[in-house]
């Protein structure tokens, strides 16, 4: 049978990770609000989860300090709540459009502002478009994407066309074929592990595949840009569980 991955399956090669001594930098288990900055969106904790609950919000974002330099890893569950489609019949029809990522690297972020972009920083995203409209007009969206975001401001974020890839098509599977695995493996509501390990020495990041852990792809950043002092959870047009949040330092 063959295996679908649910994140960044298409980007580049599999590389094996290299277990590291580690210092736990940060660790969250949501108990409270503390730390967390809401720009836009409807957050709160309940029950150890960090919940984004409007399902309409198309910029929801909430930011946290961290000093990212060196190597580090960021992990964290990520449970589907609600939202994606706009109505009933676009439900039936498969007519979705929702993502949610994560901006790293984040300088002089914008806190408590609603923008489209958040400071200088990269925005490490999964978006999920099968709207008709989308295929005509932005067809560089359309289907399950594993995208890469330049934020260079406020208003001002771009599209880094090397990291745009089409998750489907790069498993050489059709979007459909994934919908449907992952509606009859009882995945759409699943916690899902995200683990995600920066260089920012080389500009190498790393994400580990939820379905099989012992896999990991990468992609190249330019060093330079990749140090940091904020990271932001952000999503769009659907409601979010977030838990298990913790960064760890490699030694």
């Amino acid at each position: 049978m063959k295996k679908f991955a649910l994140l960044l399956g298409g980007l580049l090669l599999l590389l094996p990770f290299m277990a590291a001594a580690q210092q736990v930098l940060q660790q969250n288990d949501f108990a409270s609000m503390s730390g967390w900055t809401t720009a836009s969106g409807s957050w709160g904790v309940q029950g150890n989860q960090l919940k984004q609950q409007d399902t309409s919000a198309p910029m929801a974002r909430i930011d946290h300090a961290l000093n990212q330099t060196g190597v580090y890893e960021i992990s964290f569950t990520v449970q589907y709540a609600g939202g994606g489609y706009a109505s009933q019949a676009d439900l039936a029809n498969n007519s979705l459009h929702a993502g949610f990522g994560l901006h790293i690297a984040v300088k002089n972020p914008s806190l408590g502002i609603k923008s489209w972009g958040d400071g200088t920083s990269y925005l490490l995203w999964l978006n999920l478009d099968t709207r008709a409209s989308t295929m005509t007009n932005y067809p560089q969206h359309y289907g399950f994407r594993a995208q890469v975001y330049r934020s260079t401001g406020d208003t001002t974020m771009d599209l880094v066309p090397s990291l745009n890839v089409d998750i489907p098509a790069a498993l050489g599977i059709t979007l459909q074929d994934l919908l449907n695995y992952v509606q009859n493996n009882n995945l759409l509501f699943a916690n899902v592990p995200i683990n995600i390990q920066v260089d920012t020495n080389t500009g190498r990041i790393l994400v580990q595949d939820p379905t099989a852990p012992s896999l990991w792809y990468y992609f190249n950043l330019p060093a330079s840009q990749l140090t940091g002092d904020d990271i932001a959870f952000r999503t769009n047009g659907m409601a979010v569980n977030f838990q298990n949040y913790k960064v760890t330092a490699q030694q």
